[in-house]
């Protein structure tokens, strides 16, 4: 899905999950940009084809800036590299400007799971071998690969069941049809409603709206998911162009009172250089190439 915030000789477009915490975070960042400039920012959904849609429609605009995309690891690296249907080539066709966030993921399982702690699901993982399963919202995801990570970590062999989405995924570990699954925030209503259990998030320190829940990090356990929230624009657009919208995004995520709201949700600001950014998503795809390549991840 996508949005489009428009102004006054400011970038006039985002791509963003509708009613998701992308969502949040790109009306937190557009609101202190239009409070910084003084110019009016209008942000707009434009939905589908896994943000294909929403990037397509900021391709097709003059290359001057004034549209940017929100992108996400999805969009930037694993489509790309996963699904034959996805047409936007990352590398060729758009360019980085920062790393807005850091995001995070909760490990949830069915609450009725004889298991408190991830000592303990680890323990009953390792006896129940052949009945462990864990979600994902597709084969080739960003979610499957820091789901395979995850497992090796942990020291676990469970079966992948691919799902079209969170909430299909939700259901059925309320339901007791699927072991576990890393979430976004969309798990937070079946947390608190008690028909999931959570046993640890990967954020870097605790996350304010669910302080009860322990990061892997506490347990001991080194895993953090690859999950950021970005913005980039056309390929071509002029570097200086770019500089400036870096500029122009980096003042608004650094604002204090943007990185107090981004903190509540969980979420460490980056702010990065277009050179930090562009280095990140190399260094993401050589990664997941080495995991498809050697087997770690199947995607048939």
């Amino acid at each position: 899905m996508s949005k489009v915030f428009q102004t006054n000789h400011l970038p006039s477009w985002f791509h963003i999950r509708q009613g998701g915490l992308t969502d949040t975070v790109s009306r937190i960042i557009a609101d202190k940009i239009g409070q910084q400039t003084g110019k009016s920012v209008v942000v707009e959904n434009r939905a589908g084809a896994g943000g294909q849609i929403g990037l397509q429609s900021m391709l097709r605009q003059p290359k001057d800036g004034y549209m940017v995309g929100l992108v996400v690891p999805a969009t930037m690296v694993t489509l790309p590299l996963t699904n034959k249907n996805y047409k936007i080539d990352p590398k060729t066709e758009l360019e980085p400007i920062t790393v807005a966030v850091d995001t995070y993921l909760t490990m949830v399982v069915n609450s009725k799971l004889p298991v408190d702690t991830l000592k303990d699901f680890m323990a009953y993982a390792k006896k129940n071998e052949n009945t462990i399963s864990y979600g994902t919202p597709g084969v080739g995801t960003s979610f499957h690969f820091n789901n395979v990570v995850l497992a090796e970590k942990l020291g676990i062999d469970p079966l992948h069941v691919p799902y079209n989405g969170e909430i299909s995924i939700l259901n059925d570990i309320a339901g007791g049809r699927v072991t576990y699954a890393l979430v976004s925030n969309q798990a937070r209503n079946f947390i608190e409603s008690n028909e999931v259990k959570p046993l640890a998030i990967t954020a870097e320190n605790r996350v304010q709206v669910m302080p009860e829940i322990a990061t892997f990090k506490e347990l001991g356990v080194d895993f953090k998911t690859d999950g950021w929230v970005g913005y980039a624009v056309s390929k071509g657009t002029p570097s200086e162009v770019v500089e400036k919208l870096n500029e122009i995004f980096v003042r608004a995520i650094k604002d204090p009172e943007v990185e107090q709201k981004m903190t509540a949700m969980g979420y460490s600001t980056v702010a990065n250089s277009t050179a930090d950014f562009s280095n990140l998503l190399d260094a993401s795809r050589e990664r997941y190439i080495n995991m498809i390549e050697s087997g770690r991840i199947k995607l048939d």
